[in-house]
Formats: structure tokens, sequence, C-alpha cells
């Protein structure tokens, strides 16, 4: 189980380098359905594992000067309101309903889903590259954030997937600022929400090593492929895994 976990990690630090999406949709439903973990630990675990990948990598990425540091402020004023919400919103749910963690199982499962039909849309309906920027997408940043920091604080997916559209929109022409700008938000607001879930004692710690040991030579190395590796067939494949992981949260 143990080399299973490093491989797994190692594979998820790939993709997250190297499209700035996937992680949390890959680690949350493995750590659930593979490895057993309850499912408000596993967002709790997925997300703390995350944030050290994603400052790996996005560190990386801002020595590339593929980050947009103004994107990212005006992102985080929503996501972070919007992450602590989110995360509240978990730890308060076993007041309100019978079995919470089969209600964020589900969340989780139609969250996959949804990052899942985003993938496959941006590959046939990619837009158009004509320009350099488009700065007037930029007004919409921190409302965006605020929804995405929400379903990242409540099931620990979507911090890079459900960005990527708005970030396309902006920068057409530079797909490794895309990529770079996401991954040093990400960083941020999956460094806010684990915290959280890590003050209430909702980690796994005994995994996050382990986790850690395939997923820091994997980001390494998906930062430095991003401006190399064409990442349509990578979306593709993790289109796939998605929907069958989707299927079985179910």
């Amino acid at each position: 189980m143990v080399f299973s976990l490093v491989l797994m990690s190692f594979a998820v630090g790939t993709l997250i380098g190297v499209t700035g999406m996937g992680g949390a949709a890959l680690m949350a439903p493995f750590l659930i359905l593979v490895v057993g973990v309850r499912p408000i630990t596993a967002v709790g675990t997925d997300l703390v594992y995350g944030a050290v990948t994603k400052i790996v990598g996005a560190w990386v990425h801002l020595r590339q000067g593929t980050v947009d540091l103004p994107a990212v402020r005006r992102l985080a004023l929503g996501s972070i309101p919007g992450g602590l919400l989110g995360a509240g919103a978990v730890w308060l749910l076993p007041r309100h309903t019978r079995d919470a963690e089969l209600d964020v199982r589900r969340a989780i499962g139609g969250l996959l889903v949804l990052v899942a039909v985003i993938l496959l849309a941006r590959m046939f309906f990619p837009g158009d590259p004509s320009r350099e920027r488009r700065p007037s997408g930029e007004r919409a940043l921190p409302l965006w954030g605020a929804v995405v920091g929400f379903c990242v604080g409540f099931t620990s997916v979507g911090s890079g997937t459900l960005l990527t559209p708005i970030l396309m929109f902006l920068y057409p022409k530079r797909p490794a600022t895309v990529v770079g700008t996401d991954v040093f938000h990400a960083a941020i607001l999956v460094t806010v929400t684990g915290l959280v879930y890590a003050g209430s004692r909702g980690v796994e710690w005994n995994l996050v090593p382990v986790l850690l040991a395939g997923a820091i030579p994997g980001v390494l190395l998906g930062s430095k492929l991003a401006i190399r590796v064409p990442p349509r067939p990578l979306r593709f494949m993790l289109a796939v895994v998605l929907l069958v992981s989707a299927y079985r949260m179910f």
C-alpha cells in the first residue's frame, strides 16, 4: 500500500505541475475508494498534502515567470473567504444531517462530474486565441474565486480545474501563465483551508509523508514540463478517470 500511495502521489504531482489541475480530483477519490479513509478526513488529508505540493509547484512557476501576481490577488479576495466558509460548512454538517460522510462523498462525486465536463468542453471548444490578453475578464476573478474557494473547502476538489476556464479566457495564448497562476493561487487557497482541517483533527497525518514522498518529485518534474508537454491528451485521460471515480462515489 505504501508503494501504491507513493506511485499515485507521484502521478498526481506530475499532473498538477503540467496541467495545473487534477490533484485533489484524483487523490480524494483514491483515499476514499482504495485506502478506505473517511470522506471528511480524506478532504482534510488531501488539502494538507496538496498544500505542500502546490507550494513547491508555485515556487517553480514563480521562478519561471509564469505567474500573474495581480490576478492571484484578485482571486484570493474571493477564494479565501469562500474556502473558509466551505470548510466550516463541513464541520457544521453533522448537526443538520444524519450521514455527513455520505453527503461529503456525494458532493465530491458531483464535483468530479463537473470537472470532467469542463475538461472535455475545453478540448472541443478551446476558444479564440487571437488576443494575447483579455483584461476585461479580471472583474469576475473575486466572484469566481469565492465559488471555487467554497468548493475546495467543502470537497478539496476544484482549485485547479474550476479556475482554468476563466484564466484561459484571460490568457488565451499563454498556457504556461494559466498553469502557473492557477498553481500559485491554489497553493494559497489549499494552505488556508488545509489549516482549518488540521486544527479540527480532520487529517490522517500518517499518510501525509508517504503522499509527499511521491508528490514533490512529481510536481517538480511536471512544472518543468509545463512549457514543453501538450496537456490535451492528459486532460482527456484525466476526464475519463474522473467520470469513473464519480460513478463509484455515488
